[in-house]
């Protein structure tokens, strides 16, 4: 699996990456760095199973949920033939298994919050 802190790193980037690549349509470069700071705090507040809620509503799922995907492998809760929603139900069958990853998806999301940040508005 490797160096859990550098994949936590690793994803973050590739979330800002993804983010970044629509620069060109300032409005949705905007909106996604902004729905970084609001998936953080659905996390926080609400939990793993919320913050998957919340991006599936938003029409996010496809930066938050998919990127974030290398991070599943850390927990004993299995991925299957990409069932999210079945992940995240799982997920809260184990509380370590759910804790551990909601801390290491909100470091994650905060890494990616201080990338966007590092990038500016423009």
């Amino acid at each position: 699996m490797g160096n859990l802190e550098m994949m936590i790193n690793n994803v973050a980037f590739k979330i800002v990456k993804e983010i970044e690549n629509m620069k060109k349509e300032e409005k949705e470069w905007k909106k996604y760095k902004n729905e970084i700071e609001k998936a953080l705090g659905v996390l926080s507040n609400d939990g793993v199973y919320a913050y998957w809620v919340y991006c599936k509503s938003k029409e996010i799922d496809k930066i938050f949920i998919e990127k974030i995907e290398p991070l599943m492998k850390y927990t004993k809760t299995t991925l299957n033939d990409g069932s999210y929603e079945e992940y995240f139900q799982k997920l809260s069958n184990d509380i370590n298994d759910l804790l551990f990853f909601k801390e290491i998806l909100e470091r994650t999301l905060i890494l990616a919050r201080y990338h966007a940040k590092a990038l500016g508005d423009d």
